[in-house]
């Protein structure tokens, strides 16, 4: 019994990593952007998750800061991130930047085109990029049909029923 306890623990929760991830890497070729500053000799990557972000759900915007001329991840240095519609704004302010990654997780409020400002402040220096973020218009999720949403729900009602039988048993 205990063993159909622990299996279904673990499967829960990879299950839920598969659904959340928050690596700061780029994630996806499909949707990453490109800023270089060849003053300054720094490339910036920004890349979202997922791929097709969902109004009131957590999108991972993640960055990584590069040498334009080596490609080694820059150095330290600490960010501020601006999320913006033209009608509302949000800030991260002083994301600290370490080994050249770095990811904040955004709910996006609305659907739209929404522009995603960084300023990066380093030793010698401070810059400025702009991405950008499509928010495709939703309908109202269908759970019954949405496989995802319907595994997660059966897993957890199965976990609640095992936990349940085995204190009852006790």
């Amino acid at each position: 019994m205990l063993l159909v306890l622990i299996a279904t623990f673990f499967f829960v929760t990879v299950l839920s990593i598969s659904v959340n991830p928050t690596i700061a890497h780029i994630f996806n070729s499909n949707n990453t952007q490109v800023w270089n500053n060849t003053e300054d000799n720094i490339r910036i990557e920004f890349g979202y998750f997922p791929e097709e972000p969902i109004i009131d759900t957590f999108t991972n915007l993640a960055f990584s800061i590069t040498n334009l001329r080596t490609g080694d991840h820059s150095a330290e240095g600490i960010a501020q991130v601006t999320v913006t519609n033209g009608q509302r704004l949000f800030k991260f302010s002083n994301v600290s930047i370490q080994n050249g990654d770095f990811s904040v997780d955004y709910l996006f409020p609305d659907d739209g085109t929404h522009q995603v400002l960084l300023r990066l402040d380093k030793n010698d220096s401070i810059n400025l990029a702009s991405f950008q973020v499509f928010v495709p218009h939703q309908t109202p999720p269908d759970l019954v049909n949405n496989t995802q949403n319907v595994i997660i729900a059966l897993a957890l009602f199965g976990a609640v029923g095992l936990i349940t039988i085995f204190i009852v048993r006790r």
